[in-house]
């Protein structure tokens, strides 16, 4: 009989001690800090190259962004946006065969880095944007991944 008055204790401590060991656990979590400097990310090809330098200001990421595909024209600008989310929405204003364009770019963020998205898209006061950001296509072929940042 005893042992059965011993038993609800028992729980209650056992119960205590895991309770404990969760809030120790939780508090030795390191809290995540923004990255600070310019982060660079890459898709490379035996033929093409998307190069991605961001630097985030809360709550704008500006940065550089250049396409060099085989047999076509370089694209080479800056871009400036907000993060949506998991997802930079951001105007790339850069230079194609002598001419200076504005156009909008998706980044999808995952773990493994930044992947472009696709969608249809007008022109609007001066600009090519997507007629439908929300129905963006994110193909995991163009992966941008971390790539050390030139000096």
């Amino acid at each position: 009989m005893v042992i059965f008055r011993f038993l609800p204790f028992a729980g209650s401590l056992a119960l205590l001690t895991a309770c404990h060991e969760q809030t120790n656990q939780a508090a030795q979590v390191p809290t995540a800090h923004p990255p600070t400097g310019p982060q660079c990310y890459a898709y490379r090809t035996k033929t093409d190259t998307i190069r991605l330098t961001l630097q985030t200001t809360q709550p704008t990421v500006t940065g550089q962004l250049v396409y060099r595909y085989f047999e076509k024209d370089r694209n080479q600008g800056t871009i400036r946006g907000v993060m949506h989310g998991d997802t930079l929405l951001a105007d790339y204003t850069f230079q194609s065969e002598g001419t200076t364009s504005v156009r909008q770019v998706a980044f999808l963020r995952r773990d493994i880095g930044f992947i472009e998205g696709f969608g249809p898209v007008a022109e609007r006061q001066g600009k090519t944007v997507f007629e439908q950001p929300h129905t963006l296509q994110f193909d995991a072929k163009y992966t941008l991944v971390p790539v050390a940042c030139p000096n």
